[in-house]
């Protein structure tokens, strides 16, 4: 009865595969620059340039604060924006050379001083997460406006994760095979260098792949062209965005998903090194074990786009967490190769199921949205979005610092005892599961499935007709 009512893709306009394909190359954009910062950069800081672990759990707390504006900020600016080029175009445009430059100086401090390597990694800190931001969010919110149907927006993003999922396997590989010792257990004076070249790669990647996700990939709709109109201010579109019910539980749900995706490959070269035993000669082993997580990854979005089709969102969204939460437990204990690889493959299906999901849900508050306030706010979302996910890192950092000064590891030094042996494990194991504990008992309170699905697509529908959006 309810899908007799419910539009077909058919009624709006559907863009032809380019279009699509060169759209999901700002994946690799997106995951190369953020990733490529996030997977090494605790450990260039704390282990080669050798800040002490207070210093940089003070420096990410800076940066939150900074976030506290930046993002929510990007994000109204956009949606209010109005050029003949449209809303998001313009900021991706502006950000393209500075953020492609940006990724390679994260690698290039002074070596100095502790004071000076500081106040470098402050700045560069600022002027990447500027610059990401006024890419990321904006490409992030063509997403749902290009894309309006379920099915397409499911196709869609099985395709945006596949490169993502590429992108990353690329991005934990190439420190891999080109830092000979990238936790600095020996202090060889070349491991800076070859940081700089995997900057270099990491900055070129970015340049070539931002040009053509603009060039080929971003569109936008004539039906919300004058939505720019009616955005409302700062203060107002964060006074809705949190007022949305099915937001604060998806925000919080996703703040626990992106803090464990962010421990994971940040600790796991000390993980591999100092637990596994993984030796310099073996020390492609990591990028092998990380490799794992991704190719599995990529293989289970059959089985996450089967268990979506069956069940809906929400369900393989619980399902998902519970996966990941098992995964992350066997890090407490493992001690073998074999075993190692079974828990990263776990970790794989739990991941690619987020990476598919996450965007189509969020789509779905934001359409919940649009139904309230008769205006699509993508940019107010994500920028609030990227506000709170930046906080995963910090919580990261925090979470270290408080860990390795407990243990003794507060300052760097190559042979740790078994005190930091058993912090590491609780970083990789049991602190993940209890985190995503928790995003799954916020999940379990979000309110978009059902008849409140069934009757937001019929109420779309037609707020988009009504829009001149429908054929």
């Amino acid at each position: 009865m309810v899908k007799n009512k419910i539009k077909t893709s058919d009624s709006y306009e559907s863009y032809d595969f380019k279009t699509k394909f060169a759209y999901s190359v700002g994946e690799i954009t997106d995951t190369v620059a953020y990733q490529g910062f996030q997977v090494i950069v605790f450990v260039f800081y704390f282990s080669v340039v050798k800040l002490p672990v207070i210093w940089i759990s003070i420096g990410f707390i800076i940066w939150s604060i900074w976030n506290a504006f930046n993002d929510p900020i990007v994000g109204v600016l956009s949606d209010k924006t109005n050029t003949r080029w449209g809303r998001r175009i313009p900021w991706m445009m502006a950000s393209a050379v500075p953020l492609s430059l940006i990724c390679f100086f994260l690698w290039t401090p002074p070596m100095t001083s502790d004071l000076m390597n500081f106040i470098y990694f402050m700045v560069v800190l600022f002027l990447f997460d500027m610059f990401f931001s006024m890419y990321s969010l904006n490409h992030v919110s063509l997403f749902p406006e290009m894309f309006i149907e379920e099915e397409e927006r499911a196709e869609v993003n099985v395709l945006r994760m596949f490169i993502a999922i590429i992108a990353l396997i690329v991005v934990f590989l190439t420190p891999s095979l080109l830092i000979e010792d990238m936790a600095n257990q020996h202090g060889y004076s070349y491991t800076i260098t070859q940081y700089h070249t995997v900057g270099m790669i990491f900055a070129i990647t970015v340049g070539i792949t931002i040009f053509i996700t603009i060039k080929w990939g971003s569109k936008e709709r004539v039906e919300f062209a004058k939505d720019f109109e009616s955005a409302p201010s700062i203060t107002k579109s964060m006074k809705y965005t949190f007022t949305n019910r099915a937001f604060v539980f998806f925000i919080i749900a996703w703040l626990c998903m992106a803090t464990v995706q962010s421990i994971l490959p940040m600790l796991f070269p000390l993980y591999a090194t100092y637990v596994l035993e993984i030796t310099e000669e073996n020390s492609i082993m990591i990028g092998v074990l990380l490799l794992t997580v991704f190719l599995v990854g990529i293989i289970s979005l059959p089985l996450w786009m089967k268990i979506r089709k069956e069940w809906g969102l929400w369900q393989m969204s619980l399902i998902d967490f519970a996966v990941l939460a098992v995964a992350v437990t066997f890090f407490l204990w493992v001690d073998t190769l074999l075993i190692t690889f079974i828990a990263m493959a776990l970790t794989g299906i739990g991941i690619g199921g987020s990476m598919y999901i996450q965007d189509q849900l969020l789509a779905q508050v934001i359409d919940d949205d649009e139904l309230n306030y008769g205006i699509r706010r993508e940019g107010g979302f994500y920028g609030i979005w990227a506000f709170v996910m930046r906080f995963s890192g910090v919580i990261v950092i925090l979470l270290i610092g408080i860990v390795f000064t407990d243990t003794g590891w507060g300052t760097f030094t190559p042979r740790p005892g078994s005190e930091v042996i058993w912090g590491l494990r609780l970083l990789m194991g049991l602190i993940p599961a209890v985190i995503l504990g928790i995003g799954i008992l916020s999940l379990w309170f979000y309110p978009i499935h059902g008849k409140k699905l069934e009757d937001n697509l019929i109420k779309r529908a037609n707020l988009h007709s009504e829009k001149g959006g429908i054929k």
